[in-house]
């Protein structure tokens, strides 16, 4: 992933025992917010809802979104980076963001400080 090193499974180990407190929709990025920090996704990600069917979103469709808030008190039990950043939550539920080559596709902030900006 461009912007992520080799070793961003291990710089984003933090991630893991987030929970999700707020979900901002907007008409062009989604926001999955922990206390002081939070994701935010300009590009595209897919929603695995456990036990539902996969939900594609996409900048400029933010209805495709709105499912998303089962994520509302769930924890990020595990990260995966390979191609695409995968997170898995404490309901089971999955989220895997991909990037765009071409924008500024998601952010990851920790504090009052950007982590990664891909």
């Amino acid at each position: 992933m461009y912007g992520l090193s080799k070793n961003a499974n291990e710089n984003l180990a933090f991630l893991v025992g987030k929970g999700i407190c707020q979900i901002a929709i907007g008409s062009f990025d989604v926001q999955f917010n922990w206390g002081n920090g939070g994701i935010s996704i300009e590009s595209r990600f897919t929603y695995l809802p456990h036990g539902m069917n996969p939900i594609a979103w996409s900048s400029g469709n933010p209805e495709a979104a709105a499912t998303t808030v089962r994520l509302l008190k769930a924890v990020i039990t595990n990260i995966e980076c390979n191609q695409s950043l995968k997170l898995t939550f404490s309901n089971g539920d999955r989220l895997e963001i991909f990037e765009d080559e071409r924008y500024e596709s998601f952010s990851i902030w920790n504090g009052k400080n950007p982590i990664i900006l891909v």
